[in-house]
């Protein structure tokens, strides 16, 4: 007997048993019979729900639970660090003058984008008046950044006086609490790059009436403030 033919009367005597009665139960009022599909149908449900259960008992085995997230639950407290950063001092004797400072005339002293941990930049000026009929004297202070060059501009007047612009470049709470994978991963998603600082000040206007010469004194400094996660701890592992 040749394979094919072999084949057939196999499935012919599987059809067969398939159609069979096995068993009948029932009443005058119920009526239900057992044939041969539906015991291959039930063996062949068991096979395949067997299977899974060995299929996904061998992949949960074979996976360390740290690969299916493993990501933590930090807190730190923050700390601040004052630094100085440049500076630059004249004098403006004429109404309408001005001094430029920072990324405006490329002063490189004035880029700070490498640095990550800044929380925030003081540009001020300090400026006195010299001469002529007193205080009516007034100035303007433009500062801006390479990336936001519409800045911020503020107004003095009078005999002198400290004008100051805080420029904010990651504001942090005195403590901080994030999820991470690690600590120093913690400590990199708050980090952010710095600015490259500058702008203008202006001796915008005499003293009403002044027929002296006059002049005013300025002080031009930039102070950063450098933030660090102190006592970083681990809260909890999900």
């Amino acid at each position: 007997m040749s394979l094919a033919e072999s084949l057939t009367e196999t499935l012919n005597r599987f059809e067969k048993y398939n159609n069979k009665e096995l068993y009948r139960l029932g009443s005058q009022s119920f009526n239900f019979t057992v044939t041969g599909r539906l015991v291959s149908g039930l063996v062949g449900f068991l096979v395949i729900i067997l299977m899974l259960m060995i299929t996904f008992s061998s992949a949960a085995n074979s996976i360390m639970v740290s690969d299916l997230g493993g990501t933590k639950s930090f807190t730190a407290d923050v700390v601040l660090t004052e630094i100085s950063g440049p500076s630059i001092s004249g004098t403006l004797n004429n109404e309408g003058e001005y001094v430029e400072f920072g990324y405006i005339i490329e002063d490189m002293d004035w880029d700070y984008i490498s640095e990550l941990h800044i929380s925030y930049i003081d540009v001020q000026v300090i400026w006195d008046a010299n001469g002529g009929a007193g205080g009516g004297r007034q100035v303007t202070f433009d500062v801006s950044s390479e990336n936001n060059t519409a800045g911020e501009s503020q107004n003095d007047g009078g005999g002198g006086g400290t004008i100051v612009t805080t420029w904010a470049v990651t504001l942090l709470p005195e403590t901080v609490s994030d999820m991470a994978d690690s600590s120093e991963d913690f400590v990199s998603s708050y980090e952010k790059p710095g600015e490259w600082m500058g702008g203008k000040f202006t001796y915008s206007s005499e003293s009403l009436g002044s027929i002296v010469g006059e002049s005013v004194d300025y002080e031009i400094s930039l102070t950063y403030y450098i933030w660090e996660f102190n006592d970083i701890r681990e809260i909890v592992e999900v």
